[in-house]
């Protein structure tokens, strides 16, 4: 029987979409976890990284490149100087945090790269990693780890950690969050689901919709059963791993590691006539192929019953919360699994513009395994931006709400959330479950390979352009497949798309060797 899930409003942040990006996303575990050696995290997530005397005896000021969305916050001088306090304290390292502007930031970047200013620490997301690896923006970190890095290796695990290698050494640290896919999963309107008595056990994949829409077709005329917009659930559901993006992919993870073209099988080619099937019978939003409004906010809105996302841990409890209504999800596929891009969509790396990256990664250690570190970085200062309400659980102070609270950042992007406290919203046990996840989800049989699409940039470039035109119609439904896969097929081989699958099967069997 499919596990049923009821939700109460709960707001795990760290599940926010990585791929926003992605982006994205997610999670982490709850005190120096240990990852793939433990499912549970240590009880202290304090572990003082011994730095030699030598190594600290002169003053540093550390520079961190912060990504901002939306306003900076106001009393980011006040929380960087008590995370100053910490480090002066423990590696004679003061910290001086730089908020660049989502919109802003690979163009600061680059300059900031280019121009040789000071930035020692910056945040990468996965998308841009490899890029700025080849461009030389950052440095490889496999010494600095091996001598000074013991918190981050206990907190991401060996196996996730080398995810993260790219020719052969890491130059990012992943964040500490839920490293899988996820649960595939249809998420529905709790109050209309026990109007129409549907039995959410009888669903097992996604042709089981069939029968479910149709009941809120014919008894709710102003609901629309199935909310396809922002995000079509292509974006989400396949039986494989993108090994970067879908020109070229691995199908069920595995598949011998034999790269093939996703868009000529006949897994894609059913699920577009499920999709266009659906829309026909009125079941997707007629304006599926152009509406920027996600599924959550229509099924909020009430305009729909239910929409489609991968979820994971917490994810289904924010959503809930975020919709304003009890939600039922129901995973429409048995296994989740561990890719290259979800263990690595974001990480932290140490700049080629460092004076010390020594220092820099004595820092980023502790940001990994210092308790009240990360809950400065994460939730700000107590009393102030916060307050305990019970053991490990905070709330804002009276007052005070997330609208109106002087500092607030990703908690995404936080090295490692899992030793910080939770909110009182948040899903108890968050980074257990979340160790859980990591530790017994699939991993790829491509986990820890990373494209590098520099020799075929300018075909990526041409099939980018052709998925554009066609990617949103085809996969909301609104398309017939029968008159436009064929030329979409067409369009992408034209583009080159053999050409950069072949060169994305030689990336992986030189990985594959190498890995032996």
């Amino acid at each position: 029987m499919k596990k049923k899930l009821k939700f109460i409003g709960l707001t795990l942040a760290a599940t926010m979409s990585m791929g926003l990006i992605s982006a994205c996303a997610s999670n982490n575990d709850n005190n120096v976890a240990s990852n793939t050696a433990s499912s549970t995290p240590s009880s202290t997530g304090q572990q003082d990284s011994a730095a030699p005397n030598e190594a600290t005896k002169d003053p540093f000021e550390l520079t961190l490149a912060l990504p901002i969305i939306g306003a900076t916050p106001a009393d980011l001088p006040l929380v960087q100087e008590e995370i100053s306090k910490i480090t002066k304290e423990k590696i004679n390292t003061t910290v001086k945090i730089l908020p660049i502007s989502i919109g802003a930031w690979n163009q600061q970047m680059n300059l900031m790269s280019s121009s040789g200013e000071n930035l020692d620490l910056l945040f990468e997301f996965g998308q841009g990693y490899s890029a700025d690896m080849a461009a030389g923006k950052i440095i490889p970190l496999d010494g600095l780890l091996d001598q000074y890095g013991a918190g981050i290796k206990q907190a991401i695990g060996a196996e996730y950690l080398a995810s993260a290698k790219l020719n052969g050494e890491t130059y990012g640290v992943p964040v500490y969050k839920d490293y899988t896919t996820g649960t595939n999963s249809i998420l529905m309107d709790k109050a209309l689901v026990d109007k129409h008595k549907i039995d959410v056990t009888s669903i097992k994949e996604f042709n089981d919709l069939d029968q479910v829409f149709k009941t809120i077709k014919e008894n709710e005329p102003g609901i629309v059963p199935f909310s396809v917009g922002l995000a079509v659930p292509a974006d989400k559901y396949g039986d494989y791993d993108r090994l970067g993006n879908r020109f070229g992919v691995l199908p069920g993870f595995d598949n011998g590691l034999k790269v093939e073209n996703i868009f000529e099988s006949k897994a894609y080619e059913d699920y577009l006539n499920t999709m266009h099937s659906w829309f026909k019978a009125g079941y997707i939003n007629k304006d599926a192929a152009t509406s920027q409004v996600s599924g959550m906010e229509m099924v909020k809105a009430g305009k729909a019953f239910a929409y489609f996302d991968g979820l994971k841990v917490g994810g289904a409890e924010v959503q809930s919360a975020a919709a304003g209504k009890e939600l039922i999800a129901v995973p429409i596929s048995e296994n989740t699994y561990a890719t290259t891009s979800d263990a690595t969509a974001g990480l932290w790396a140490i700049s080629n513009n460092s004076r010390n990256p020594e220092r820099t990664m004595m820092f980023l250690d502790l940001m990994y395994s210092d308790k009240n570190l990360s809950n400065l970085f994460v939730w700000g200062i107590e009393g102030k931006h916060y307050v305990e309400v019970s053991d490990n659980t905070i709330d804002y102070p009276k007052g005070i709400d997330g609208t109106t609270v002087g500092y607030t950042i990703q908690t995404w992007m936080a090295p490692n959330p899992s030793i910080a406290y939770l909110r009182a919203s948040d899903l108890p046990g968050a980074w257990e479950l979340t160790a859980e996840a990591n530790k017994n989800a699939i991993k790829s049989k491509a986990l820890g390979f990373a494209f590098n699409s520099e020799p075929v940039k300018n075909e990526i470039t041409a099939l980018q352009n052709v998925i554009e035109q066609y990617r949103k119609a085809l996969e909301s439904g609104t398309f017939d497949p029968a008159d436009k896969l064929p030329e979409l097929r067409e369009k992408l081989k034209a583009s080159g798309i053999d050409k950069v699958i072949a060169e994305k099967q030689k990336q992986l069997d030189e990985w594959a060797a190498s890995n032996k």
